[in-house]
């Protein structure tokens, strides 16, 4: 049987997945004509032209104008067909990371969902956590004792600034972390002393100053509902504990936002999770943790 070797426009049309009106704009502007023009204007198009149909569509599905893809059409050769890949190879490559990205963030907004959906509020445990990479503002704790809310505020997006423009957003919220010395004394519960966003990149990505690691180790947890800023109530909660149980805080605790603004309108539906490290170590008259 002999091998089929052109085509109407209407089966070359159909066969490429396009109407027969864009392949004859393609012939009217240049860009894709077909193989024969018989006398009275029939057009067919040899199966020799398929492959390069499809390049065609998918210069244009890689956000090459036609203005481009014609002045190519008329000076291709190897060689410009070459550099041609090689730009869209780096551009794909791009909206590959891209789309990781993107991927990661909405991944990890769907397990905070799903932890959101499965936490007791006002209760305290201890849990075994790994490390975590942070990037972690310039130190505010001065600020923050002083009330300085516009300086505050400046270094809040300096910190949200860094971490977008680095691609350093995995899809958590931003977090506070607070020394020892502030959320062991009651009333002293919201003076931050850097925010943070944790993030999958790693440290060496991060510059120096706004590199941090979250100890992998023994944490007490406690999460609640509402405001954000209403922490003295779980922060009396885990010095309770840490008093009972005779156990010493070990560094800074991280405020981390599981539910907030995008997921409710009503504050109420707020969940946060704090996190306080302890030693490994208990403490030998029970006294010190607080």
């Amino acid at each position: 049987m002999a091998r089929k070797r052109s085509f109407h426009t209407g089966e070359f049309a159909r066969i490429v997945g396009v109407n027969k009106r864009t392949l004859h704009y393609y012939d009217a502007q240049g860009i894709f004509r077909p193989a024969r023009v018989e006398p009275n204007g029939y057009r067919s198009y040899s199966f020799q032209q398929f492959y390069p149909f499809y390049m065609l569509r998918h210069f244009r599905a890689m956000g090459l104008d036609l203005a481009e893809i014609k002045e190519y059409m008329e000076h291709r050769s190897p060689a410009r067909l070459d550099a041609l890949l090689t730009e869209q190879q780096a551009w794909l490559t791009g909206e590959l990371a891209r789309l990781q990205h993107q991927m990661r963030i909405v991944r990890n907004q769907r397990a905070l969902l799903a932890q959101a959906a499965h936490v007791t509020c006002g209760r305290v445990e201890e849990v075994v956590l790994p490390a975590a990479h942070l990037v972690i503002s310039r130190n505010v704790r001065k600020l923050a004792l002083q009330g300085d809310s516009p300086t505050l505020e400046r270094a809040m997006t300096e910190h949200l600034r860094y971490v977008f423009e680095h691609k350093a957003d995995a899809g958590y919220g931003m977090g506070f972390m607070l020394s020892p010395e502030e959320y062991l004394t009651p009333g002293r519960e919201n003076f931050e002393s850097y925010y943070f966003t944790v993030t999958e990149r790693p440290l060496r990505a991060i510059e120096r100053p706004y590199r941090f690691e979250r100890p992998a180790g023994r944490y007490l947890v406690t999460y609640f509902a509402g405001d954000y800023e209403d922490t003295a109530r779980p922060y009396a909660l885990l010095r309770d504990y840490l008093r009972t149980h005779h156990l010493r805080a070990a560094g800074y605790s991280y405020e981390e936002s599981i539910l907030e603004e995008m997921s409710s309108r009503d504050v109420r539906d707020y969940l946060t999770r704090i996190l306080v490290p302890v030693a490994a170590e208990a403490s030998p008259c029970g006294q010190d943790a607080i």
